[in-house]
């Protein structure tokens, strides 16, 4: 029988929204049930239905953003959460988003008494530059904002050495000690599937695939893939570009990238097979704090190419699994000698499985629990 003196509530503004922060809690919830963890997960929504280790609150005030009208803002009744806290007999509070069940993370840290820890899933600043074109005088206000704000939890976990870095470097002075380093892994559906490009994309199977998977927005740089592709194309003049997803700017990149094939949203359980029918993945983003695409993608065998940047340095071996590029240019240049040297494929797709298998959810939940102060539970459940 589990002490009630060591439960987690698990605090996020998005659960079943289609973005990386609610895939990653989607896997944390099925470990959570399937190791019988003393973990809920809470969400503030007016669709989502509670079940076991979820539990839903409905929200007292429901808008959206202008610059990010696809995830609803929804405000939490603060005094029936501290109640809600109360009765479960919880002592720790962890929270994944920066939003209003931040906030009331906080607020149950100084009225209950509880210890708090963040997950940092979002690079805020970078966001805040690419996505919302804030000049220089307001990124110094947003980080003086997010220095307040992190330093009032007890401990942040970080998902890549940058952060690592940022957080306990000259701008944001915290205590090493109160800094972890975590990241995430995947579902066990993420292997190589027996799959030809024709069946999953309706192209001749000697078709050289370049495939972009994720978020169709500013952020992601997918603005630069044209580019990119036009590039590719003068050395590899028979490559398909593919673009899987959906998001704000997708409109736009159809506008401009007119060669390439669309595929739209693809369901989760979809995605292996359309990992395993393609080449190489390409990232182009520097915004991303781990990005779970990669990590799907090389579990299915496909070796990806990003910017040497955040959390991709910390997952791609360059060379070896894939490839780390600080440039467009040098990002072209990489994918022209992926296509043309023939010899890399089935290597690069072994190393990337290999690559892959270090991202133990066992190992990586069993540190997060000691992390949090519930070493017992960690030995006992993972």
């Amino acid at each position: 029988m589990k002490s009630i003196s060591d439960r987690i509530l698990w605090l996020t503004d998005t659960f079943d929204d289609r973005n990386g922060v609610s895939m990653v809690l989607q896997s944390i919830h099925q470990e959570i049930t399937k190791r019988n963890l003393p973990i809920d997960i809470l969400v503030c929504s007016s669709t989502i239905k509670a079940r076991p280790n979820l539990l839903v609150v409905k929200p007292v005030a429901e808008f959206s953003l202008p610059f990010y009208r696809q995830q609803p803002i929804c405000i939490p009744g603060f005094f029936n959460l501290k109640r809600l806290f109360l009765s479960g007999g919880y002592n720790r509070i962890i929270s994944s988003t920066e939003g209003p069940m931040g906030m009331a993370a906080l607020y149950l840290r100084k009225t209950a008494g509880a210890k708090s820890f963040c997950y940092l899933h979002t690079d805020w600043l970078m966001f805040a530059q690419t996505a919302m074109k804030i000049g220089k005088a307001g990124i110094s206000v947003i980080t003086r904002l997010l220095r307040f704000y992190y330093k009032s939890y007890d401990g942040i976990f970080v998902l890549n050495t940058d952060q690592q870095k940022w957080l306990s470097g000259k701008t944001m002075k915290f205590d090493e000690s109160r800094v972890f380093l975590t990241a995430h892994w995947v579902d066990e559906i993420f292997a190589p599937k027996k799959v030809s490009k024709m069946e999953v994309l309706g192209l001749p199977e000697n078709t050289p695939v370049l495939l972009f998977a994720g978020r169709l927005s500013l952020e992601k740089g997918i603005m630069e893939l044209p580019g990119i592709f036009r590039k590719v194309i003068q050395t590899i003049p028979n490559l398909k570009m593919v673009i899987a997803g959906n998001g704000p700017a997708a409109d736009k990149l159809k506008e401009i990238f007119p060669e390439a094939i669309f595929t739209g949203w693809i369901d989760h359980d979809k995605l292996p097979g359309l990992f395993s029918a393609a080449d190489l993945l390409i990232l182009p983003s520097r915004f991303d704090t781990f990005s779970c695409s990669v990590l799907e993608a090389l579990s299915c065998g496909l070796p990806v190419i990003a910017y040497n940047t955040k959390g991709p340095k910390d997952i791609i071996q360059h060379g070896v699994c894939g490839f780390l590029a600080d440039d467009s240019n040098q990002m072209a240049m990489e994918i022209q000698e992926f296509f043309m040297d023939g010899t890399l494929h089935e290597k690069m797709r072994q190393a990337a499985r290999e690559r892959s298998k270090t991202y133990n959810s066992g190992e990586i939940f069993g540190h997060f629990l000691k992390n949090v102060g519930m070493p017992e539970v960690a030995k006992a459940n993972v």
